[in-house]
């Protein structure tokens, strides 16, 4: 499949700190991976494949990554493999996730394949047949792992990890500094949290992970899963 590669870029200040965050969305879902470089380390969230990543690497003299996932849909995990051949890496995820993505099983296309359908029926796209013809199966083994709560500290990046289940057992946010989070699925601006995916478990989101998220200052910046970043008091369904 021929899709267009985009990326984009931003910059965080906090206090004495600055980051340069790069994104790139994964045309297919528009499945968000995230680059912060830091001397010759960085981290990597929710890999997908593209070339520009390996061209940054070379721009800040990346040598090791860390590559972090917000959680264990395909579509936050297809670049893992890729990118591990590519640089010298280390896989952390919170402990679910990394059962969950263990097996191949585990990493089921069809979860990306349900979306997919969806997408298709909007628009009469052939996304998902052309999609499941050519889809990896993979298994996939984190290198450390946290339950609730962790500190991970990677160059001069220190992430704040938090367990958020509800979209998926191994679901998980990260703070980078006080302004702004990474989401994966747990809040994406336009759209609710879907629960209703094996391994959802909407009580839980609703009486755990949406009473956490709406705690947070509305004004922190939110970069997603999927889609724009946004700041917290600009998401659509959180509120309600």
């Amino acid at each position: 499949m021929n899709h267009i590669k985009r990326m984009y870029k931003y910059v965080v200040k906090d206090r004495d700190k600055e980051w340069n965050i790069f994104r790139f969305p994964f045309e297919l879902v528009d499945a968000n991976m995230y680059f912060i470089p830091s001397g010759n380390t960085g981290i990597v969230i929710d890999p997908n494949e593209n070339e520009d990543l390996l061209n940054l690497f070379s721009e800040y003299g990346t040598q090791r990554i860390v590559i972090v996932l917000t959680h264990e849909h395909y579509d936050h995990t297809i670049g893992v493999e890729w990118l591990q051949s590519k640089i010298d890496s280390w896989l952390f995820c919170h402990k679910a996730c990394a059962d969950a993505i263990s097996t191949e099983k585990g990493n089921n296309p069809k979860t990306l394949a349900i979306l997919l359908t969806i997408r298709d029926a909007t628009d009469g796209g052939n996304r998902r047949d052309e999609f499941l013809a050519t889809a990896k199966r993979y298994a996939l083994i984190a290198d450390e792992t946290f339950d609730s709560f962790r500190e991970l500290s990677v160059g001069d990046i220190n992430l704040i990890c938090y367990s958020t289940p509800g979209h998926s057992k191994g679901s998980a946010i990260y703070f980078l500094g006080g302004k702004c989070v990474f989401t994966g699925d747990s809040l994406i601006q336009h759209m609710p949290t879907i629960l209703k995916l094996p391994g959802s478990d909407k009580e839980v989101f609703q009486n755990i992970t949406k009473p956490f998220l709406k705690s947070l200052d509305k004004k922190k910046m939110v970069f997603p899963g999927h889609g724009e970043p946004f700041r917290l008091g600009e998401a659509d369904y959180l509120y309600k």
